[in-house]
């Protein structure tokens, strides 16, 4: 049988096999493609290729210059190219609306950026939360790897997090913000979320299912919470809005502004763990969660009103 460049047959397996076979996409793809630009970058910079999984850091220009490399790299292969071949290859005839990127209205784009900031409060608690989180005696090895993960993690923040000049702030809001609020949105909400809604006719199912994975494959544990609570933020602007610009928006400035504010008052300020108990956040916490439900129930009334938009779940050609 002849080999058809569409892949027309994609559309017409189960919704579970679409994602599994996306699931696949991703993993191949984004292997090939991050071994690929990992051993070029070693080779442009002078570093050795396994630096990213170490345990520790030094403090040279090099390294320091190979670890951004290898973040823009690790969000352009595993998120952005399967991605965009996903949802453009498999969607032949569907070619102009298919990233569900639209045109954003002044007032949205004003309420998402108050809804980002509003998240803020609610992950630090939820963060300070789960950073207590302990395992049982018997899973003290898992523990162990769990606590190496965060400490290479944040030994990653600590090298990237200090830029000293305009120029490498803007290096940073490319990196650290940018280039993840668009990669990561492509791929779990305009792929997966979709995905998943298909299987479970449920968009709330989706959204849940689809921020657990996102928290997860980042493998910070002690910081699964926040990371899940923002998952549910996008999940669910882009569930009300169907506008993917939005949750890269929330996205980006989730991240931008911890790497402004780094630059400004240093990140070891940023980073250091406040001292003030949990009763004292209290008063932001219960403000942030009553102005983003707010923000929140409007988009979910403003989508129950245009309810024929938000029913297309025919498939990946509906993505």
């Amino acid at each position: 049988m002849a080999f058809n460049p569409n892949l027309n047959v994609f559309h017409s397996t189960t919704p579970l096999l679409q994602l599994l076979i996306c699931f696949l996409i991703v993993i191949v793809v984004g292997l090939l493609l991050f071994s690929v630009l990992i051993l070029a970058g070693s080779m442009i910079f002078g570093v050795d290729a396994s630096l990213p999984g170490t345990s520790s850091f030094g403090s040279g220009t090099g390294e320091a210059e190979f670890i951004r490399y290898t973040l823009v790299a690790q969000d352009v292969s595993f998120f952005i190219v399967p991605g965009i071949l996903i949802i453009l290859k498999f969607n032949p005839g569907h070619k102009t609306d298919i990233l569900n990127i639209k045109a954003i209205r002044l007032n949205d784009l004003i309420l998402v950026i108050i809804l980002a900031i509003c998240a803020f409060p609610v992950t630090s608690l939820a963060g300070e939360l789960n950073s207590h989180m302990e395992l049982p005696e018997q899973l003290s090895g898992i523990e162990r790897w769990m606590r190496d993960k965060e400490d290479y993690a944040s030994q990653l923040m600590d090298l990237l997090m200090t830029p000293e000049t305009l120029i490498g702030l803007l290096i940073n809001i490319l990196i650290i913000a940018f280039i993840p609020a668009v990669g990561e949105e492509l791929i779990f909400r305009g792929v997966f979320q979709k995905l998943m809604q298909n299987i479970f006719r449920s968009g709330h199912l989706s959204v849940w299912f689809t921020s657990f994975i996102f928290s997860a494959v980042h493998f910070q544990f002690y910081g699964f919470l926040p990371r899940f609570i923002l998952g549910l933020m996008f999940g669910y602007l882009f569930l009300w809005t169907r506008n993917l610009y939005l949750p890269m928006m929330a996205h980006f400035m989730n991240n931008a502004v911890p790497t402004v504010w780094s630059y400004m008052k240093g990140w070891e300020n940023i980073n250091e763990k406040s001292s003030a108990g949990l009763a004292e956040h209290s008063a932001a916490v219960i403000l942030s969660l009553i102005a983003g439900s707010i923000i929140l129930v409007y988009f979910s009334r403003r989508s129950a009103g245009n309810s024929h938009e938000n029913r297309d779940v025919s498939g990946l050609s509906s993505i």
